[in-house]
């Protein structure tokens, strides 16, 4: 049994639809010393926990009536990748499903990147959870250990420091992630990364302050503050008759306001740019709540010239929807396909179906999160042409960038 106090520290997070079992279960881990566990009955409430709250360890059924629990490893990759959630937490399945099918959702959440994943049967016994909870634990501490990071900030301090740095500007920056041809090797678009460096607290991961501002309600005014970083070095770049457009990241939520088009416009055009140079990119991180909205903004940022692209498509159970309602002008394939589509042939079968959706529709396809040549090897026979990932380039400065744009 784990010490009281150290079982204290730790967060756990339940997911499991039947509430006699949930309720039985948690009691089950209070009883094991771990005093903070959450009890939620579906993947997608335990997916808006996990953008809100770390946890250490995620406890899973897998058969749910809503929300299947399939979904979480890549869901819980895309929060990674989209700054939301700082790491990938060990997931622990329960479930009565075959061994064949548990060892095969174990397998899915190494391959989402979880640092360990286990399965057990139900009923779970009392000496099972507590083994797996330890192991689970155990990697992560070795995870920690191998990847040591910067000191830990306060959230709260952190967060006070977070409005005053979107209120001001100050320490807010972006990176660019080039977009390039597969065929000519030209740089096409870019995607703007958001970056902060406090003078105190010094640099923060996007994994941290990301989060804190949807917490906090500040999803808008930080695509703002990026908005303004992309249109001065736009400006720049136009200056010198550099034309590549460049992404802004925005969520459904920041998206859904009646009056972003028109800032929008107002800003691009007093500056002096073609609208067609700011292309808005919706991540799929937080479930659609108002598709009438979400559909109006759209509309009215295609009439008035602005770029529209789809993020991780695949990813979601949205996205199928998303993209045939919505009047999107790129697709971007999930790096999860990417990544997996040389020995997974479904994940293969994915990237080429999005490839030949693309071409249909006459939408451009990116394939997200090529990391080797292997990768673009790969991309060119599927006839994708357009890619970004590290193995095309890393994130760029923007001096960097445009020198990059120079030489490409």
């Amino acid at each position: 049994m784990p010490k009281t106090d150290a079982g204290a520290t730790r967060r756990i997070l339940l997911v499991e639809d039947h509430p006699v079992e949930r309720a039985y279960l948690q009691n089950m881990l209070l009883a094991l010393g771990y005093r903070r566990v959450a009890g939620l009955g579906s993947s997608t409430e335990a997916i808006g926990a996990l953008s809100r709250q770390f946890y250490d360890v995620v406890v899973s059924d897998i058969v749910m009536g809503e929300g299947d629990g399939t979904r979480l490893p890549n869901e819980l990759r895309r929060l990674v990748d989209a700054g939301r959630l700082k790491s990938m937490p060990p997931i622990i399945w329960i479930s009565s499903l075959s061994d064949e099918l548990l060892q095969s959702h174990v397998r899915l959440a190494l391959q989402a990147g979880c640092p360990s994943a286990q399965a057990l049967s139900k009923p779970v016994s009392r000496a099972a959870m507590q083994h797996a909870i330890k192991a689970a634990l155990r990697s992560v501490d070795e995870y920690d250990a191998a990847s040591p990071r910067p000191n830990a900030v306060r959230r709260d301090v952190m967060e006070v420091a977070l409005g005053h740095a979107l209120i001001t500007g100050k320490g807010m920056s972006v990176v660019l992630q080039p977009q390039m041809s597969l065929s000519t090797g030209r740089v096409l678009a870019a995607e703007a990364l958001s970056r902060w460096e406090h003078p105190e607290l010094g640099v923060i991961s996007a994994a941290d302050f990301v989060p804190a501002a949807h917490r906090l309600g500040l999803d808008r005014m930080l695509f703002s503050r990026v908005t303004d970083r992309v249109i001065e070095l736009l400006r720049r770049m136009h200056a010198e008759d550099i034309a590549v457009p460049i992404a802004i990241n925005a969520s459904a939520s920041t998206l859904c306001t009646r009056d972003l088009p028109g800032l929008l416009e107002q800003r691009v055009g007093q500056a002096g740019l073609p609208a067609r140079l700011v292309k808005v990119e919706l991540t799929e991180d937080e479930p659609v709540t108002d598709w009438l909205a979400l559909s109006s903004v759209l509309n009215l940022l295609r009439v008035r010239g602005f770029e529209l692209a789809m993020d991780d498509f695949g990813a979601g159970i949205a996205s199928m929807r998303l993209f045939s309602a919505m009047p999107f002008t790129e697709l971007k394939i999930d790096r999860d396909f990417i990544v997996h589509m040389h020995r997974e042939p479904a994940s293969r079968a994915v990237v080429a179906a999005a490839i030949e959706m693309g071409r249909v529709l006459g939408r451009r396809v990116v394939a997200e999160g090529v990391e080797h040549d292997r990768d673009i090897q790969l991309l060119r026979e599927l006839g994708c042409d357009v890619a970004q990932g590290y193995g095309i380039s890393m994130p760029l400065e923007p001096d960097a960038f445009i020198e990059f744009c120079r030489s490409h």
